[in-house]
């Protein structure tokens, strides 16, 4: 029991570091002949238009269900081989399935974390066409 609070508290403490350091990520734009007249300054304003105008149409950025359904199927899939490995090695089978599952969503929840920075990717083609109309070349994100 000991062991699951400690890798809970460590996985916690992972992921508030993920929380801190990982931005959403934003267009990169491609120094062409627009963007050289209107400045970075009125550029960034232009990203922010249409990264507000993608959210009003219902181009979220994050795709909260997929990432909840990731980390239910890790749970659900560590659980099983938890109860297995507990069967087979004559441990007290609920306690190691348990455990075994709690791990799992912690590190699922973990890299959802990491990932979550990844904007959803009709919410970056949104964005992009937005960016093209004004005149700007997105070549990526970052």
């Amino acid at each position: 029991m000991r062991q699951v609070q400690f890798l809970l508290l460590l996985v916690m403490a992972s992921l508030l570091l993920f929380a801190a350091g990982c931005g959403p990520k934003r267009p990169v734009l491609y120094p062409n002949d627009h963007l050289d007249s209107v400045g970075m300054q009125v550029a960034q304003a232009d990203i922010d238009d249409c990264i507000m105008k993608a959210e009003a149409a219902g181009a979220t950025a994050r795709d909260s269900g997929e990432s909840a359904k990731n980390v239910a199927t890790s749970a659900g899939v560590a659980a099983a081989a938890g109860a297995v490995f507990g069967a087979i090695m004559g441990n007290d089978v609920l306690r190691t399935a348990g455990a075994s599952a709690g791990a799992a969503a912690a590190g699922s929840t973990v890299y959802e974390a990491a990932k979550s920075g990844d904007p959803a990717s009709i919410h970056k083609n949104f964005v992009d066409k937005c960016l093209r109309e004004k005149g700007y070349e997105v070549i990526g994100w970052k």
